[in-house]
């Protein structure tokens, strides 16, 4: 029963995590469209367009869960940053293509906030079920790893 509980969680781990995943590919996809729209306008922030799409393309090929985390967790960050740069140039916001980009990821990280409190729910209760005792003597048998957590970053508070 013990190790059952343990696949259960682990499942809705994975199922909470897909949920996000959906969103998270759509916002990896608004990333060509900031680029297009903020790169002529923008030439000395090269570097950070350059790092945003690496990024992306490290996360729409990524597999493992825990990778996917972390791009996750490094991809929201660099998008808010990138569009509040971009609101520093008054071309840009004239523009109606960058205020519609705004509203999308706007909409999409929103989204993405509901699922990460859900699946940072999933993955609490997995972790602390693999190290409670007896529990933990699976965890080692069965090679049980813990799942990071889905954080928003500090740096988006920007």
């Amino acid at each position: 029963m013990i190790y059952n509980n343990m696949v259960i969680l682990k499942n809705n781990c994975y199922k909470a995590f897909a949920n996000i995943d959906v969103l998270l590919k759509k916002q990896a996809d608004l990333i060509p469209m900031l680029i297009v729209i903020t790169q002529k306008a923008m030439v000395h922030e090269k570097a950070l367009f350059e790092k945003l799409a690496e990024n992306r393309e490290h996360y729409l090929h990524a597999d493992a869960l825990e990778q996917k985390i972390n791009l996750a967790n490094q991809l929201l960050p660099q998008i808010k940053k990138s569009l509040i740069i971009a609101e520093k140039y008054p071309d840009l916001i004239s523009g109606k293509n960058l205020h519609l980009l705004q509203m999308q990821a706007k909409e999409l990280e929103e989204c993405i906030a509901d699922r990460r409190e859900f699946f940072n729910q999933s993955v609490t209760l997995y972790n602390t079920e693999i190290h409670i005792f007896p529990n933990i003597l699976f965890k080692l048998i069965f090679n049980f790893k813990d799942i990071p957590l889905f954080y928003p970053s500090r740096e988006a508070a920007l």
